[in-house]
């Protein structure tokens, strides 16, 4: 049936184009196409070492020395140019190579093609748009260097092959929904207006590294089997990450997002990858699980951090000298790894919210900078390991009430405006070298080790009494000093 079909797509694009003198009258033995494509040092030729020089197999169009699909689109019929190209593809003996070509739109809409052959059209030049939904094709698939005036539709595509679409630009919307890619899906270097990729199953990985995105990018409910690289990538909008499946490595390092991140309920089996991302707006990870840690070292966020009822396991959740110019949330939070860490981070307006966190490792603070918009809230929490807050500056109050710390807390050289410190430490408490400026209380604090106080300074008399110290305490050189030197 299928060999009927091509016959026939064959015998009647023949006879159109005959009838309206797009091809030379000697159909038997047509000149070939003149047209050569030179591949420059950047272009991406392939894993079958393309030669530098491409040159066209099909024949030339009429007295033309070109063929249908290397003529400028102005002297052809785009109706001709298409029944063509579906010819072409669906001819088993001829090459689906069209290198360089021009079109007025490509529409492959519905195609099935059941060899393995590559379909190629890097480097091609589309006015229009490219349209694939509902194609099905064995081969690889090539849209490397291609230049799309208009949108790119891969609605339900079934690719089994590698596709490759570096530095592919698209003008308007280039929509991926509920396609899949059966291997590797390569993006790098893309643009485009906005990317719709929701439900899409990408059982290969993708990669959309280097992009640029005028608008939104939507992945929400997309499958990824293999890593997803979305890193140095700029959105000029909304990333949507919600309900994500990535079996592997999801990667959004140097990305820049003017809009909002949603990746809540997303699962990421084999690490986050956040450094040096900045979001001009919010991040709602909300229900995030995630195996293998969490990189978001030196990353920027402008707006709402909210991770509640984060589940982290198997590595670090590390948000080292990160920036976050709104409220961040850690509520209900479990991080079955090594630590959570906000070394050298600084938290400009709102509050550090860390309620009903379990840590199974430690908890680390250090060098941290709070603004006095910024309070730290700490409640019913249990930390598995140490607590390190040590060189930590507390523009605001820190308020620890019900928290559990299976080894040591650190709170040496630190500044706070208003300290409730209530905590049950196994080990040791290093309060040395602080200077709390308001209210001190330490109500409901166990320390089962030593306690260090050497050279604490606190502004107001603090509330010691209530404290149980079950070892030593060191209280060298500490010093209440009042308001006004009262």
């Amino acid at each position: 049936m299928a060999t009927k079909v091509k016959s026939d797509v064959r015998d009647i694009v023949t006879t159109y184009l005959r009838d309206n003198d797009e091809r030379s009258s000697d159909v038997e033995r047509p000149a070939r196409c003149a047209y050569k494509h030179v591949f420059d040092a950047d272009d991406e030729t392939g894993a079958d070492e393309s030669p530098s020089v491409w040159r066209c197999p099909h024949p030339a169009s009429g007295a033309a020395d070109r063929c249908l699909f290397h003529r400028p689109v102005g002297e052809t019929r785009p109706a001709a140019v298409t029944e063509a190209l579906r010819e072409t593809i669906a001819d088993p003996e001829r090459p689906s190579a069209f290198v360089g070509g021009s079109f007025e739109r490509i529409d492959l809409a519905g195609l099935a093609l059941d060899d393995d052959a590559p379909l190629d059209f890097r480097g091609a030049m589309v006015k229009g748009d490219i349209d694939l939904r509902d194609a099905a094709l064995e081969g690889p698939l090539r849209l490397d260097r291609v230049s799309v005036g208009g949108a790119v539709c891969m609605q339900r595509l079934a690719a089994l092959a590698t596709v490759t679409c570096r530095n592919l630009q698209v003008g308007d919307r280039w929509v991926l929904c509920e396609s899949r890619f059966g291997e590797r899906f390569d993006a790098t270097g893309f643009s485009a207006g906005a990317v719709v990729a929701t439900e899409a199953r990408f059982e290969g990985g993708a990669t959309f590294r280097k992009g640029v995105v005028d608008d939104d990018v939507s992945v929400a409910e997309a499958q990824f089997g293999g890593p997803a690289w979305f890193s140095h990538t700029r959105l000029g909008g909304r990333l949507d990450l919600g309900n994500v499946a990535c079996d592997r490595r999801l990667s959004l390092a140097h990305c820049r997002v003017r809009g909002n991140i949603v990746a809540a309920s997303a699962t990421v089996d084999d690490g986050l990858s956040l450094e040096h991302l900045t979001v001009d707006g919010e991040l709602d990870a909300t229900r995030l699980t995630v195996d293998g840690g969490i990189d978001a070292t030196s990353a920027g966020f402008g707006g709402r951090v909210d991770c509640t009822g984060l589940t982290a396991r198997d590595g670090t959740v590390d948000f080292t000298h990160s920036a976050f110019d709104g409220p961040v949330y850690f509520d209900n939070a479990t991080v079955e790894g090594r630590a959570l860490r906000f070394r050298s981070a600084r938290f400009e307006s709102g509050p550090a919210s860390f309620v009903r966190v379990t840590v199974t490792g430690g908890l680390d603070l250090s060098d941290a900078v709070c603004s006095a918009e910024s309070p730290v809230r700490v409640v019913e929490t249990t930390v598995g390991g140490s607590v390190v807050c040590d060189h930590a500056r507390f523009g605001d109050e820190v308020f620890c009430s019900g928290v559990r710390v299976a080894r040591d807390v650190d709170f040496s050289d630190c500044t706070v405006g208003s300290l409730v410190f209530g905590v049950e430490i196994e080990g040791r408490l290093d309060f040395a070298y602080t200077h709390v400026t308001d209210a001190a209380a330490f109500g409901d604090t166990v320390v089962r080790g030593p306690a260090r106080f050497t050279s604490a300074r606190f502004d107001a008399d603090p509330t010691l009494t209530e404290a149980t110290l079950g070892d030593t305490v060191a209280a060298y050189d500490m010093s209440v000093e009042h308001a006004g030197g009262q």
